[in-house]
């Protein structure tokens, strides 16, 4: 007690001290203190003192925990445990390696210093990651000191203990080291009372994200604040943000670059307390208005000019914004945002978001907004500033002039009234409020007012239109434009008139001209308005320039670009580059399409005589005659007829008639040689010149050469007329004959290329949807493709169906009904997944972009599927074995019904209701709903009888028999019971007396000595089962066919005659289902945020589905679907192997699906749960039936496996004291142990062997894949000295996994020879976890689960289990009312 009045009498005289000196010795010796607390003085740890250190292996995942002996309070929790992460951050008493690409809060009490992709692989001896804790009493002297000084109220806090982690030098992912950062985070702590101090020295940060991949998710930027266990949070000032690198310039305590906080004790309502010194309260130099103080406030891709009054920042070349923000040229840009408000009355729905995906190249926005009703949906088609505003913040500038984005940053509010003539009024405000932490756009929108009411079917056309801004001052833009919106079915319009005005901060150069008074134009074209009620989505698209005049167009405003030897010509509102003559489009993989020089003489298109030579040249050719000829190329005579040119005079015929007035040629000719089979040309031989030909004497004719003249054939540049009936009359006559797909060569017919047939009669070579080009079919592409006419020995030229003849009659141009235009204007499916359900999302290399088309079975355009009906009259095969096919007068067609006996659509048919009433049922049931149940505490047994319910060990016993216990051996056993015989298992018969002494079997029985010779008993003969007393002839599916399938055959196995599938089908024989065939031969892989495709050959990966963190996945094979664990999500979902038609599959009392894993015979799918520390089970065709079949003695269960063949189930867990990996049945009964931490020590991802039945595992601990026998415990590894193996999978004869280390997909074969890794696209920085193998091979089994859940009622899921009498057993779920479910295991505490 006295020491304490001395302390207090000192601490008041030392303040009356203050006060009498005054006021500036006070801030002088607040100022000298700050100078000694210069923000590159770190805390260092001294060897020797009361404390120890540690630090982290280099890495990008790397933890280190710390076991405190005084408690810590934080946020008003005690800790014990403190755990520092590789990523800059510490965490209370929970393990935390993962670098998780969200924003803050994150879901564990923590402090985050600089929370970044940090990785050290690579980093050198001067870079370091520390955590340490010290008493010693120089260092909590200066710590609270600090204290002390910060908070008024803090004057007698002493110090206990301080705890230091530093981030020295540190590198980026990806094991880059070309920047890096410093930065300490200090814990100074007394019993009750904890602050926290920042330290960011000067130049110590450098990097804000690590480096993503070609097609990844950006990282959000280092994050900096806390989080408290019951979800309260802080944020530094930037964090997340590009401002987060001015922590070391910032400050809450006067000294740039230190930030010191009060975390403990707190009430529940408060949050973390700044200091309260007006000391400390200083301008940041980085408020200051010049570049030189400010400068570093531009974005890191802008410069900073200074003017009069502060400064601007511009964004550099390549760049555009406002210079606060820049975004690369031409980069894609998505746009987030919510609604609110109320339209006619009716509020808008708040669950509704708008989503803009945005093609900056050519300034197409694409906007949806779901989910809406149809009424609110039709309302929101008229609010076109809300779907237009987009549009003019990523305007293609023209001329120099600004669009929304360069004027805005993207920061700005934009509010708009809209007047209709018929009197309604709508206001729209939009504030777009910047950035968010993944570079997309935000905006919140407030509707209110009203609109006509209009339906959500009618078509909506919206003509171009023109925008005038007017520029009230900088940073204020007006507008009004009037309006007319086309009813199409309607055919009337909606007159209204549009005001907007544009509010922005403004930064002007003092050389930039003030735009006060000025207007720009900017024309928006191509809108669309359409809503889908299927996925009550509202989805708009548009086309904008601004900068734009009268005389403007893309060919001259500089937007369009063009490839050498290509013209741009104007088209709509864009342009199209047509190949200048003479040269071709050819398809560079590089740069798009080029024009190519077209070879016309290798292609034989040249126009020159056949005595000429052609030579190609750049854009055409050159005809020079042969030796021996004369002429300008096109036309070469002899040179002794070279006067004959113009005018030749040919020799008389054989029937004395002369010719005709001379005339040129208008084509050249090619003369025919009638004795040989017409030939093709062959366009693709290169041209060889001709042999000179030798001059023809004109009297007499040379034996050796034709004579023209006595065929009747005119020479060369000669014209003949016949006499009538006669000569080239009857070649016309019978020409009239040939087909219109034929050509005429002298009176004859022949097809032409491309045809089949006599001349008289062509068809198709190729299919309705190709044609023939180039000696081959080629698909038609849905664009502007020609392709030659074909013309006639009259001149008469034609195109194939559904091509249309240029004016020119030389070339034919696709003319369907194809519309291209509105497929432009639609969002690509891999962006909005808008196909409809019976179609898929496919690539279109003509169009180089995804387009939605119609599953096989079904026609539409991808958005609008209807199944195409076959009548059962035509395919019978259609209806079920059990129905026939019958017409209905009343619809007008045939369809099936189900015959007596079955009930269903004729499709599916099954057995009616087994009972009406509970009598139907016997002893110990009841009927519900056409089924028999037996009641609580009885289940069936082998003979349909509702008994007590219980199993015998393992095992169920049969009818008539007992469960015993075994004294001896301390088992228990089923036994007949007494006065009965026979396998207790199976079921036991009565005792009878034996047939040899009475001779009482029956019909189709014998009388037979049993192993024992001195008893007898009766035996049904062959083709007969029974008692020996009861025969009755076997039903098998070789007397009665109609027992299997259509689908199916009868064959002889093991188990007697069973109906088995044809290949191609699945099913149990009795019912069959055709099997798609499904891509295959490349493997599925997860990268936590994104689902990745890989081909075997490594090329060409791409990402198919996004996801929040997906671990676990694996294939259905059967549907070809891809199925994964979400485990931020909380989720189970799927989609197909392309990424489309993604569904959720379990979505309710689900924790960490970390393992998944599929049995594609019984259809069932199996997970693991991390959290509720369970293994659980689900029909892949009825998610509802669910159980769960492992909850005991599980602490971190992982991997999981199936062998369907063996029907086996593996699971892996992941108790750091107690690995494991077990096994058990299906049903989850006859449980064991496989392997035991003596061979594992981080088990992860198994995969079953088909052909050996082996399981392989992948372990982090051991740094092996290796393998093992189930039955004979036999190990054998596969690779070793691996880096961090988790996924694994196997497939063509070769193990692959996922490497946590190289960030590579590694391989080795049969042999044990490592292969090269396969290195795909890396999307952020996320790890590879879980991958599978999609092969074309799928198992083709039956089970008894397999179709109709095993016949299992009461909602029981009928599970594959070959020990139970019927070979399956029938699990209780939650919906079971005959049975009840024991809750799961409460959560499972935290991880040690």
């Amino acid at each position: 007690m006295q020491t304490m009045k001395q302390k207090l009498c000192t601490l008041l005289a030392s303040l009356l001290l203050l006060c009498s000196i005054g006021p500036q010795l006070a801030n002088g010796q607040y100022e000298h203190y700050l100078d000694s607390l210069q923000s590159n003085q770190l805390y260092e740890f001294a060897d020797g003192t009361d404390g120890s250190i540690q630090y982290l292996p280099k890495g990008n995942s790397e933890q280190l925990l710390l076991q405190l002996d005084q408690p810590i309070n934080f946020y008003g929790e005690k800790y014990e445990q403190i755990y520092i992460n590789t990523n800059g951050i510490l965490t209370f008493n929970v393990e935390f390696t993962e670098y998780l690409n969200q924003p803050f809060p994150l879901e564990y009490p923590s402090i985050a210093a600089f929370y970044s992709n940090v990785d050290t692989s690579n980093s050198g001896d001067d870079s370091s990651i520390s955590l340490f804790h010290t008493r010693d009493s120089a260092t909590l002297q200066r710590a609270e000191r600090l204290v002390q000084y910060a908070y008024s109220e803090e004057l007698d806090f002493a110090a206990e203990q301080l705890i230091v982690a530093t981030w020295r030098n540190v590198g980026y992912f990806n094991s880059k080291t070309d920047r890096l950062n410093t930065f300490q985070v200090a814990l100074i702590a007394s019993e009750q009372r904890t602050f926290v101090q920042f330290i960011y020295p000067e130049g110590g940060l450098n990097w804000l994200q690590g480096e993503a991949g070609e097609l990844g998710l950006p990282d959000i930027r280092a994050q900096a604040g806390f989080i408290s266990e019951d979800g309260r949070y802080f944020n530094l000032n930037g964090s997340g943000s590009e401002n987060a690198r001015y922590l070391s310039e910032s400050t809450n305590l006067g000294v740039p670059g230190v930030w010191l906080y009060r975390v403990a004790p707190l009430n529940p309502s408060e949050n973390v307390q700044e200091p309260n010194n007006p000391e400390t309260r200083t301008e940041s130099p980085a408020l200051a208005q010049s570049c030189g103080a400010s400068g570093h406030q531009c974005h890191s891709n802008a410069q900073c000019f200074d003017k009069s009054e502060g400064y601007c920042c511009v964004c550099s070349a390549g760049y555009y914004g406002n210079g606060h923000t820049c975004l690369a040229n031409d980069q894609p840009m998505r746009v987030a945002g919510s609604l609110s408000g109320q339209i006619n009355g009716q509020k808008v729905d708040e669950e509704a978001k708008l989503q803009s995906y945005v093609v900056t190249s050519d300034a197409r926005t694409y906007t949806t907004i779901n989910p809406l009703t149809d009424e609110l949906a039709s309302q929101l088609r008229l609010a076109l500033p809300l779907l237009t505003t987009v549009s003019w913040l990523f305007a293609k500038s023209i001329n120099g002039a600004a669009n929304g984005y360069q004027l805005t940053g993207g920061q700005y509010e934009h509010s708009s009234t809209l007047q209709f003539d018929s009197g309604e009024l709508l206001q729209v405000i939009q504030r777009f409020e910047g950035l968010n932490y993944w570079d997309q756009l935000d905006v919140s929108i407030l509707l209110n007012g009203t609109v006509p009411r209009i339906s959500s079917q009618t078509k909506l056309h919206l003509p171009d239109y023109t925008d005038e801004y007017h520029f009230l001052h900088p940073g204020e833009l007006y507008s009004v434009q009037s309006h007319k919106l086309e009813l199409v079915e309607e055919q009337r319009v909606l007159g209204f008139q549009v005001h907007q005005r544009i509010i922005y901060k403004s930064c002007l150069r003092d050389d930039d001209s003030d735009p006060t008074d000025s207007t720009v134009l900017q024309k928006v074209s191509k809108v669309t308005l359409d809503y889908s009620d299927r996925d009550q989505a509202l989805r708009t698209s548009a086309l904008s320039k601004i900068g734009v005049d009268a005389e403007s167009n893309a060919c001259n405003d500089g937007s369009a670009q063009c490839a050498e030897n290509a013209v741009c010509v104007p088209y709509e509102d864009t342009y199209r580059c047509d190949c200048q003559h003479g040269f071709a489009a050819q398809l560079d993989e590089r740069v798009g399409e080029i024009c190519v020089d077209i070879d016309e003489c290798a292609l034989g298109t040249h126009v020159c005589d056949e005595h000429a030579f052609c030579s190609n040249n750049e854009g055409g050719f050159s005809c020079v005659c042969l030796e021996g000829y004369e002429g300008n190329g096109f036309g070469c005579l002899r040179n002794n007829s070279v006067d004959n040119y113009e005018y030749s005079t040919p020799p008389t015929d054989s029937q004395g008639y002369g010719t005709q007035e001379p005339q040129q040629p208008q084509q050249p000719y090619e003369p025919q040689q009638p004795q040989q089979p017409y030939e093709p040309q062959q366009p693709q031989q290169p041209y060889e010149p001709q042999q000179p030909y030798e001059p023809q004497q004109p009297y007499p004719p040379q034996p050796q050469q034709p004579d023209y003249s006595q065929q009747g054939y005119p020479l060369p540049g000669e014209h003949v007329d016949y006499p009538p009936n006669e000569g080239n009359n009857q070649h016309l006559d019978e020409c009239q004959r040939c087909s219109p797909d034929a050509d005429c060569y002298l009176g004859r017919c022949r097809c032409r290329e491309g045809f089949s047939g006599d001349g008289y009669s062509c068809q198709h070579i190729c299919g309705h949807d190709e044609v023939w080009e180039h000696e081959r079919c080629v698909p038609i592409l849905l664009d502007d493709h020609e392709i030659e006419s074909h013309c006639d020995f009259l001149g008469t030229c034609s195109c194939p169906e559904g091509y249309e003849l240029s004016e020119d009659s030389k070339s034919c141009r696709y003319g369907g009904v194809y519309d291209v235009d509105k497929n432009e204007e639609l969002v690509p499916c891999d962006v909005d997944s808008s196909c409809n359900e019976n179609a898929k999302c496919s690539w279109y290399e003509h169009e180089m972009r995804h387009i939605c088309t119609c599953n096989e079975g079904f026609s539409g355009d991808g958005y609008n599927c209807e199944p195409i009906e076959d009548s059962c009259a035509i395919r019978p095969d259609i209806c079920d074995s059990h129905a026939v096919c019958n017409f209905n007068e009343q619809l007008g067609k045939s369809e099936c019904v189900c015959q007596r006996g079955y009930t269903g659509d004729g499709y599916r048919c099954q057995l009616e209701p087994e009972c009406q009433a509970a009598e139907h049922c016997g002893d110990n049931a009841y009927c519900d709903g056409g089924v028999c149940q037996c009641h609580d505490g009885y289940e069936r047994d082998p003979s349909d009888r509702c008994v007590p319910a219980g199993r015998c060990g393992s095992v169920f016993c049969g009818s008539n028999a007992i469960c015993k216990w075994d004294h001896q051996q301390d088992v228990q056993y089923c036994d007949c019971i007494e006065g009965y015989q026979g396998d207790a298992l199976a079921g036991c018969t009565s005792t009878p007396t034996p047939c040899n002494v009475r001779n009482n079997c029956g019909i189709h029985a014998t009388c037979e000595p049993t192993e024992d010779p001195a008893n007898y008993t009766c035996q049904c003969n062959a083709g007969y089962h029974g008692d020996g007393y009861v025969c009755i002839e076997e039903q098998n599916c070789l007397n009665n066919p109609t027992l299997c399938d259509m689908n199916a055959k009868c064959m002889s196995t093991n188990s007697g005659l069973v109906c088995v599938c044809n290949q191609g089908f699945y099913g149990n024989g009795s019912v069959c289902f055709e099997r798609q065939q499904h891509e295959s031969d490349f493997l599925l892989v997860s990268q936590g945020v994104v689902i990745v495709r890989v081909p075997l050959n490594g090329r060409d990966a791409h990402p198919i589905r996004v996801a929040s963190m997906a671990i676990g996945l694996d294939k259905d094979c059967v549907e070809g679907r891809v199925y994964w664990g979400d485990i931020s999500a909380k989720k189970i979902l799927s989609a197909k192997y392309d990424g489309s038609d993604e569904r959720p599959f379990i979505t309710t009392d689900i924790e960490s699906p970390e393992g998944i894993a599929i049995d594609v015979i019984s259809r069932r799918l199996y997970w693991t749960d991390s959290v509720k520390d369970t293994i659980e089970v689900a029909s892949l065709d009825n998610a509802t039936l669910r159980a769960v079949i492992v909850n005991k003695q599980l602490v971190n269960p992982r991997g999981i496996a199936i062998d369907p063949y063996r029907e086996k189930l593996f699971w892996s867990d992941w108790d750091r004291s107690n690995p494991k990996i077990e096994f058990s049945d299906l049903d989850g009964t006859g449980r064991e142990l496989l392997l035991g931490s003596d061979a594992v020590t981080l088990p992860n991802s198994l995969v079953v062997l088909d052909h050996s039945g082996e399981l392989c595992f992948a372990d982090a601990g051991t740094k092996k894949v290796e393998c093992i026998n189930a039955a004979n415990r036999q190990i054998r590894t596969i690779a070793q000295n691996l880096s961090y193996p988790f996924g694994l999978t196997f497939t063509h004869e070769q193990f692959y996994w996922t490497d946590w280390t190289t960030k590579k997909l590694e391989s080795v074969d049969g042999a044990g020879v490592r292969q090269k890794p396969i290195q795909t696209a890396s999307f952020g920085s996320h790890k590879m976890y879980g991958m599978t193998a999609v092969v074309q091979n799928c198992p083709q089994y039956q089970s008894l689960c397999q179709i109709n859940n095993g016949g299992c009622t009461d909602a029981r899921l009928c599970l594959v289990n070959r020990k139970s009498p019927s070979g399956k057993s029938c699990k209780c779920t939650n919906a079971s009312t005959g049975c009840s479910v024991s809750s799961p295991y409460p959560f499972a505490t935290q991880r040690k």
